[in-house]
């Protein structure tokens, strides 16, 4: 190891850069994007007469609800989707999340599956206050896969 390096260092990618896309278009600026999570069940078996040893074997693997926050336009197709959900025409589309670098290309990429808005919340609306009016939609998916981000 000359110098003591260890190999190329890479900066970590900014939070705040980032584009949602689904179904193929980008739906809007969103401001946060939380729930990018999954948890694989744990199963934990005893076995008879063995006190002192617990297996444990993997289970299920689950994912969290995404909820996208977004001020308010005049065009809002995640409102038109969450309206035809909850009248009952529930449809399901692919999207991704993008993680840009400093000069805006793709870093890193999320991709969910069969996703459906399952609720809505409005923005806290208060005239003291001169903020951008944010709505929130949280979207029930079946699954969640990264690329990109690898080694440089």
């Amino acid at each position: 190891m000359p110098n003591g390096r260890v190999g190329p260092s890479a900066d970590p990618f900014m939070s705040y850069r980032f584009r949602v896309e689904i179904g193929g278009i980008v739906v809007g600026g969103f401001t946060s994007v939380d729930g990018l999570q999954s948890r694989n069940e744990v199963k934990t078996v005893r076995q008879g007469g063995v006190n002192d040893v617990e297996y444990k074997l993997p289970g299920q693997l689950t994912y969290s609800d995404l909820v996208l926050k977004a001020g308010i336009t005049s065009l809002d197709p995640m409102w038109l989707w969450y309206q035809a959900c909850a009248g009952g025409k529930v449809s399901r589309h692919n999207g991704s999340i993008y993680l840009l670098d400093a000069q805006g290309n793709t870093a890193v990429t999320w991709n969910f599956y069969r996703a459906w808005p399952i609720e809505w919340q409005g923005p806290s609306l208060d005239a003291d206050q001169n903020l951008v009016a944010t709505q929130s939609f949280t979207l029930a998916h079946e699954g969640i896969r990264k690329s990109g981000g690898g080694a440089p």
